[in-house]
């Protein structure tokens, strides 16, 4: 009885681990958004964000703006071209790299000012490829 209990929980104690750190290990760093010149209501955002498993980021948004939306930015014939990115996609191995110049946040309509060293928390929606939503709410500072 004992031996079947310990198998038992053995087997319990290496499920668990995996089923929390598959759900919920998305981490991001370098979180930070320029903070618009004066009388100006768009800017931009840009970070690193990772995960242990593959996901689509489906909608970011905060109540001081009025849309967050990702866009790719890329030289084309000497013009610099912006578009919208549509559900971009991360996962082990591939980090969802924003970045000046590349793959950004745009912050549209911002209705509160922002002051330099100010932490604004954005919330992301993902969904993993099971079709399950994560939400998870990172820090941006103002920079």
């Amino acid at each position: 009885m004992l031996h079947h209990l310990r198998t038992k929980l053995s087997l319990l104690l290496i499920l668990i681990p995996s089923i929390v750190f598959s759900a919920d290990n998305i981490s991001i760093s370098n979180a930070f958004i320029k903070k618009p010149r004066p009388g100006v209501d768009v800017t931009a955002g840009f970070a690193t964000i990772n995960s242990n498993i593959e996901l689509k980021v489906m909608k970011v948004s905060n109540k001081n703006f009025k849309n967050i939306e990702l866009h790719s930015m890329k030289m084309n014939y000497g013009v610099m071209e912006m578009r919208k990115l549509t559900e971009p996609k991360l996962g082990p191995n591939s980090p969802l790299v924003l970045t000046p110049g590349s793959d950004h946040l745009m912050l549209f309509g911002i209705n509160k000012e922002l002051k330099s060293g100010e932490k604004v928390d954005l919330t992301f929606l993902f969904n993993d490829n099971k079709g399950k939503d994560i939400t998870k709410v990172f820090k941006f500072t103002i920079k």
